[in-house]
């Protein structure tokens, strides 16, 4: 093990809800079009990441020889009575205004708070192994946001980060703040590239 843990957070490739602009948490959608994926790294062995279809799909074209380890803990957000709906759909309604202005106290109906959804993440993330030097998570942007606000080297507000689908988040941490799960020293974001073969 070296002195320093290398994290890349990948957002999964955009599904038909997502070019709609919908609110996509937990239900099980597919990607809108897998085949125009290319390989980002042949090499990497292992990847983490949410249990949703998305997100192991955009693994298995990104990593084709990577083991998949999903965890529910890295889903999305529960978007509750909000799913599938767009901001068209819901602009009018009051509960819906509520949980834009605040919502760690106001959660979708059926959904989840905030800070109850960033918990979850966290945990999940903060059980990955430690003996590892480069993780590679596959994820949503939400969760991304989540970790982000957490363990970026500086705080910032969840919704100050933009997380597109063709973007990865390179986290580099000291293996001590690694395994004491603290914020890391410095964070990249740069766009998802193919890596040439040799």
């Amino acid at each position: 093990m070296g002195d320093i843990v290398t994290v890349r957070l990948i957002r999964h490739a955009p599904t038909t809800a997502n070019i709609e602009k919908r609110y996509l948490g937990w239900t099980d959608a597919p990607l809108a079009n897998p085949t125009a994926l290319a390989v980002m790294d042949a090499t990497v062995q292992q990847v983490y990441g949410s249990d949703l279809l998305r997100c192991q799909t955009t693994a298995s074209y990104y990593f084709p020889h990577a083991s998949y380890c999903a965890d529910a803990r890295l889903r999305e957000m529960n978007f509750g009575a909000f799913e599938g709906k767009t901001y068209m759909d819901l602009q009018a309604n009051p509960q819906y205004r509520a949980w834009l202005e605040d919502p760690n106290q106001t959660p979708p109906p059926q959904g989840e708070r905030l800070a109850t959804f960033t918990a979850r993440v966290v945990a999940g993330f903060r059980s990955l192994p430690k003996d590892e030097d480069s993780y590679y998570l596959v994820v949503h942007g939400g969760v991304i946001r989540a970790l982000l606000v957490v363990f970026a080297p500086t705080e910032q507000p969840f919704w100050s980060y933009h997380v597109p689908h063709d973007q990865q988040f390179t986290l580099t941490f000291t293996r001590q703040a690694w395994e004491e799960g603290a914020r890391c020293i410095s964070l990249l974001a740069g766009p998802i590239m193919a890596k040439p073969t040799m």
